[in-house]
C-alpha cells in the first residue's frame, strides 16, 4: 500500500508515520510539507493522509485540485476542527480523524480503507522487466502503437505495454472504460469534455478524437455512467 501523508507540521508527520510502521503490512510511506508539494508529485498513491489547516494551500483546496487532476486516492481528513466535514463530501472524503490521531480510530479507518482499496481493479504491467501495478480509477487512457500500447495514468506517467489494445479491452470489461477509436480506450470518470467528435481527459490539454461510428454509443455510455455515479454534495 502507497501511502502520503501530507502536514506542514513534521512532527505531526513523524507521529502519524510511526503509528502506521505498527500495522502489519507492507506500507509505503511519501511525506509532503504542503499541498503544491502533493499536488506535483508524479507518483500514485492508495492512500492520502490531508492535514486541513496548512498554510498557503489548506487541505480542503489541495484535495479539490487533486481531483481535477483525476487524483481517485482515498482520502483521511486530518482536523480538529468538525465544521469542515460538509466541504469534504465535495472532495469525496473517505474518513476523518481528529488530531492527534487516536490509534483506535486510525486503525478502524485503515482497515475499511484495505477492504476498499482490496474491491478494486488494478492491471497488471510489465514494462522492461519491471512489473506494475496501477490501479484502473487512476488510468486515463490506453493508446495502441504496433504491436503494443501506452498506459496514461493521471499522475503523468506513461507505461509501454506488449499487451495489445483488444487485450486491454477484454480485460477492462465491465469497468467505466469505453473503446472510441482502434487507438484508444478512455475512462469514462476521467472524462473533462465531450465536444464535437472529439473528448478531452482531465487533466489533459489535447483532446482524443472519437470515431464517427462510436460517437453516438461513447455518449450514451458516458452519460450513463454519470447517473449512475452522481452525488448530491
Amino acid at each position: 500500500m502507497k501511502i502520503a501523508i501530507c502536514d506542514d507540521e513534521k512532527h505531526m508527520r513523524s507521529l502519524l508515520r510511526q503509528k502506521l510502521a505498527a500495522r502489519s503490512g507492507e506500507i509505503k510511506m511519501t511525506e509532503f510539507s504542503g499541498g503544491r508539494e502533493l499536488i506535483s508529485s508524479k507518483e500514485s498513491f492508495d492512500m492520502i493522509f490531508l492535514d486541513i489547516e496548512m498554510p498557503d494551500l489548506d487541505g480542503m483546496e489541495t484535495a479539490a485540485r487533486l481531483r481535477e487532476k483525476g487524483v481517485s486516492s482515498l482520502m483521511i481528513f486530518l482536523t480538529s476542527h468538525e465544521e469542515f466535514m460538509r466541504d469534504a463530501f465535495k472532495v469525496k472524503a473517505f474518513r476523518f480523524l481528529s488530531k492527534p490521531v487516536d490509534e483506535k480510530e486510525l486503525d478502524e479507518a485503515m482497515s475499511e480503507a484495505e477492504k476498499e482499496l482490496s474491491a478494486q481493479n488494478k492491471l497488471i504491467i510489465e514494462q522492461r522487466g519491471r512489473i506494475y501495478e496501477v490501479r484502473s480509477a487512476d488510468v486515463l487512457y490506453i493508446e495502441a502503437y504496433g504491436d503494443g500500447t501506452y498506459i496514461y495514468d493521471n499522475a503523468g506517467n506513461v507505461y509501454d505495454s506488449k499487451k495489445q489494445l483488444k487485450q486491454w479491452e477484454e480485460e477492462l470489461s465491465g469497468q467505466p472504460f469505453f473503446k472510441i477509436h482502434k487507438s484508444y480506450i478512455v475512462s469514462l470518470a476521467q472524462v473533462a469534455r465531450i465536444e464535437g467528435a472529439e473528448v478531452t481527459l482531465i487533466g489533459q490539454k489535447k483532446p482524443l478524437t472519437v470515431s464517427r461510428r462510436n460517437l453516438s454509443a461513447f455518449k450514451e455510455a458516458y452519460l450513463d455512467h454519470v447517473r449512475k455515479n452522481a452525488r448530491i454534495v
